[in-house]
């Protein structure tokens, strides 16, 4: 009965624990993740709650380093996106007022080598040969 009431209480906070990081980062999301199946395993393996509290811990740990990395790679995609250069139209002093073909676009701000870049617009041509 009491292995019972163990794992039921570490499915009980695994759970509650991932629903509240659910909506967070990876870090927080693999943590829950790991300390739920962690303690799952834990209490499988050694039958006591020393072993529970081992394997909560072990699996909380794993699971963060794990959720952290994929963090990093997400990042470190966007930081990629925002160095791409972008080609934009800008045209000569006293050329033509017309624009070639192509439209406005609206940039939201972001970070850029450190540095913040706020909204603005770029003309982003059709055909830019």
């Amino acid at each position: 009965m009491k292995k019972m009431f163990l794992i039921i209480l570490a499915l009980g906070i695994g759970l509650l624990t991932f629903s509240c990081a659910s909506t967070g980062y990876n870090t927080q999301k693999g943590a829950a993740i790991g300390a739920g199946l962690g303690a799952i395993a834990g209490q499988a393996i050694g039958h006591n709650t020393a072993g529970t509290l081992i394997g909560l811990a072990g699996g909380a740990l794993a699971g963060a380093i794990a959720g952290n990395a994929v963090d990093q790679d997400v990042t470190n995609q966007k930081i990629e996106s925002a160095q791409r250069p972008r080609t934009a139209y800008v045209s000569p002093e006293g050329g033509a007022n017309e624009n070639p073909p192509g439209e406005w676009i609206q940039v939201p701000g972001e970070w850029i080598g450190g540095k913040w870049v706020p909204s603005h617009k770029v003309w982003v041509p059709v055909n830019p040969n």
